[in-house]
């Protein structure tokens, strides 16, 4: 049991440290490369995406000194968080389960499932050491062709491709695991809610006004 603890640590930090970066990656590509009207608007976003990114990387302070394990209503809301975080992402292309290309729809589909496994496990007091790396793999592996300004910078650095679509429903989830071990619960779930925040305003300004960015390929309202 120890041995699979000390894995679940180790994910766990390793993914969120990934995941914080490519978060607070795009920001700094959204400030690069995103022509915009109101540019202090473009500003805040940016600087917001790359503080958040920073406060998810820094999140996992505490995991060798664990707290108290979150009440029975709260914790199941932290499980039904994770796959839900997936469910809401993938409306970025549109509402219903579309996505840029195959490969995004593949991934995307994967990972809810994967999350709910997730979930499940967590539920019933199981390892999860075996699914983490799984679902950090899947989940950062560059495959967006989107062609939002957002992922410039990652296109240059990766040859046309981008590991942004999953990167904040996989950090939700691993905050959400992160609060149910009971390390800092309270300063997790807020970040939680902060990354629902975000993709629910990503998909409502993208797909209604093109903001905060505009131009990925088969989204409509967004050319």
């Amino acid at each position: 049991m120890n041995k699979s603890k000390n894995l679940e640590t180790i994910f766990l930090i390793v993914g969120l440290i990934l995941s914080g970066l490519a978060i607070a990656i795009t920001g700094v590509s959204y400030l690069m490369n995103m022509t915009f009207s109101y540019q202090w608007l473009v500003w805040i976003i940016g600087m917001a995406f790359i503080a958040v990114g920073i406060l998810i990387i820094e999140s996992s302070r505490g995991l060798s000194n664990p707290g108290n394990i979150p009440a029975e209503l709260f914790r199941q809301l932290l499980l039904f968080s994770m796959p839900i975080a997936f469910i809401i992402s993938s409306q970025v292309c549109g509402l219903g389960f579309r996505a840029c290309n195959l490969t995004c729809h593949l991934v995307n589909l994967a990972l809810i499932l994967l999350a709910a496994l997730l979930a499940f496990r967590l539920h019933r007091n199981q390892s999860i050491s075996l699914i983490l790396p799984v679902m950090i793999v899947v989940g950062l592996i560059p495959h967006c062709s989107c062609l939002a300004p957002i992922n410039t910078l990652w296109h240059q650095i990766l040859g046309g491709f981008a590991p942004t679509c999953e990167m904040i429903p996989l950090s939700a989830t691993l905050l959400a695991v992160l609060a149910l071990r009971g390390v800092r619960s309270r300063f997790n779930t807020i970040l939680i809610v902060i990354l629902f925040v975000v993709m629910v305003f990503i998909i409502v300004g993208g797909l209604l006004f093109g903001f905060p960015w505009a131009g990925c390929v088969d989204h409509p309202g967004m050319h």
